[in-house]
């Protein structure tokens, strides 16, 4: 399967990082948060990076802009309806984490691949509250 839409539920630190590369590396990204605050919060934060690496010259002003416009920020879960890859980046609370899963999996097409940045809590666990535990 050939991905060609990402999408990362979290626009913090790590999500916005995320969101950062995937966008660098070609692919349409949608990103989202709990609030207009946070999210802009994350897409501020995104643009910061790469314009520090314009200015270090590691990327172009053209490449920076390509990688902007391939971002969409959302507070609304609906947007991920067409994401090859969702990639979870909320903080480390297993039920919290549980919730997003069980409402990525009822929104996003069977061939979607759901992932989580999880550092300690168990796939499987994740697994268990889609219908796609295999994904």
């Amino acid at each position: 399967m050939e991905i060609k839409k990402v999408g990362v539920v979290g626009c913090g630190f790590m999500g916005s990082g995320i969101t950062q590369v995937c966008a660098q590396s070609g692919y349409q990204v949608v990103v989202s948060e709990i609030n207009d605050e946070l999210l802009n919060k994350g897409l501020t934060t995104i643009d910061y990076y790469l314009t520090r690496s314009v200015l270090k010259g590691k990327i172009s002003e053209q490449d920076k802009d390509s990688a902007l416009a391939r971002i969409k920020g959302t507070t609304n879960s609906k947007d991920f309806s067409d994401c090859d890859l969702v990639i979870e980046v909320v903080p480390e609370n297993i039920d919290l984490k549980k919730e997003v899963f069980a409402r990525i999996d009822k929104i996003c097409p069977e061939h979607t691949i759901l992932a989580s940045n999880t550092s300690c809590i168990s796939i499987f666990e994740l697994a268990k509250a889609t219908n796609r535990p295999e994904k």
